[in-house]
């Protein structure tokens, strides 16, 4: 059989396939990889692989592999893949050839032509602070203890639930939490979350939330993962700037924010003597650095505020999102 009429084969198969499997089972698959690409008979390099919910059964499959010397050409190719169950089948188009192949209990196999292969395995990702203790003079707001439901009393909504494996939960419908204390300069946030798997939605309706600073400067918290960042993407300083970086996680996986903020400063009048400064680590990664927030974020004509409550957002879709191990040390 020629090439093309595989590739058309499979592609009508995966189409079918579509109408045929509960697209949950798929979901497993979501996240990264890595192993092998195999260029030729001769050379291979480090390959990766982001698979990203695209909407229903539907995956988009992206690909880098890295050669070893600037004297070889890498590859990167941004396949289609939909869910068979608990597989996902890959195809698509691209370099000017037809490639195909699968995803199966964390091994990822695709076929290209003349030998050219990818053989990648599906991999954990961990935060370097998930987890991090907080010091002796750190304001505790939600304590995290493994399999213990966390003390929400720092917390000014009690509707949302505090669950047994030590975090508390959005719960839909109850609106926004925001903590009882208020704080100014901040030398030290940090905050876990966990996003749930919500691939019936795309772009801002994907696990939308976000951590507001003096109830108003807004870190963005969004499933982002394998997307091109946006202001309004995870980590973005919401419709100011976007992250440097995109360092976010698959879903259901712990990510962490840890965040180091200089509140407005004002003079008796109440008028602007020096604008908010924020830097945000993201996953470990830097993705803001002493970024200077010239408005609020939500409405750029409001006022600024030097001191406020810090505030865990839920929109009206609703969305069972997770934080734990939430602590500040307050600036000096």
């Amino acid at each position: 059989m020629k090439k093309n009429s595989i590739y058309k084969t499979t592609f009508w198969a995966a189409m079918g396939a579509l109408f045929l499997n509960n697209p949950i089972m798929s979901q497993s698959n979501i996240g990264g990889y890595k192993g092998i690409f195999y260029a030729d008979a001769i050379h291979r390099m480090e390959a990766s692989a982001q698979v990203v919910g695209e909407g229903g059964n539907y995956y988009r499959i992206i690909l880098k592999a890295t050669p070893e010397s600037d004297e070889q050409e890498g590859i990167q190719l941004e396949l289609n893949g939909i869910g068979q169950n608990r597989q996902i089948s890959i195809f698509g188009r691209m370099g000017g050839y037809p490639w195909q192949g699968n995803i199966q209990e964390g091994n990822m196999n695709i076929q290209g032509g003349y030998g050219q292969r990818f053989e990648l395995q599906k991999m954990e990702r961990q935060s370097p602070t998930e987890g991090m203790a907080p010091p002796e003079n750190a304001v505790i707001l939600l304590p995290y203890t493994p399999d213990v439901a966390p003390d929400m009393s720092a917390w000014s909504n009690p509707n949302w639930a505090a669950l047994d494996d030590g975090s508390m939960r959005i719960v839909p419908g109850t609106g926004s939490n925001r903590t009882i204390e208020q704080f100014g300069d901040i030398q030290h946030l940090h905050i876990e979350f966990k996003l749930p798997v919500e691939s019936q939605h795309l772009d801002q309706l994907r696990c939308n939330s976000g951590i507001i600073l003096n109830e108003t400067y807004e870190i963005q918290v969004l499933d982002s993962y394998g997307v091109f960042q946006t202001s309004g993407d995870c980590g973005a300083i919401y419709n100011i700037e976007r992250p440097l970086i995109n360092a976010s996680f698959p879903p259901n996986t712990w990510q962490t924010y840890d965040i180091t903020f200089q509140a407005p400063e004002m003079d008796t009048n109440g008028e602007i003597v020096a604008l908010p400064k924020i830097t945000v680590l993201h996953n470990g990664v830097k993705i803001h650095d002493n970024l200077e927030i010239p408005y609020p974020t939500a409405n750029r004509n409001a006022e600024h505020k030097s001191k406020g409550s810090i505030s865990l957002q839920h929109h009206d879709i609703g969305h069972n999102i997770q934080f734990r191990n939430i602590w500040l040390i307050e600036g000096e």
